[in-house]
């Protein structure tokens, strides 16, 4: 999997693109999450560019790690899918997010994850 990571004035902005199997990037998303509180940016814009989308297994899975890799209540994860059907079918990220009050959405593009993550 490759990824970057900028932050802007506002945002830390993340690329990720490469995965092809049905592991949550957790490794990844823990670097994420110490770069934001490293750089003092905890709205985090996610876009993603993945061969396939994670089962619901791994979306679970994914978001219920969060907390343990370093999320904290301040921090907000909007995740921009490259493709409708890829963003359709990460929604129950949505689900468990919501359920376990961690703030981590999908969006179908970048300018409605962006209002999301100015609502905090």
């Amino acid at each position: 999997m490759k990824y970057s990571i900028a932050a802007d004035t506002e945002f830390l902005r993340v690329r990720m693109s490469g995965r092809t199997d049905d592991e949550p990037p957790s490794d990844v998303c823990k670097v994420v999450l110490m770069e934001s509180a490293r750089l003092s940016r905890p709205r985090i814009l996610i876009e993603l560019d993945q061969a396939a989308p994670l089962s619901m297994v791994s979306q679970h899975q994914l978001v219920t790690r969060l907390p343990g890799l370093g999320m904290t209540p301040e921090q907000r994860i909007a995740l921009v899918h490259r493709t409708p059907e890829h963003q359709d079918k990460n929604q129950y990220i949505n689900t468990v997010g919501q359920a376990r009050h961690i703030n981590v959405r999908n969006f179908e593009d970048t300018e409605t994850a962006k209002a999301w993550l100015r609502t905090a």
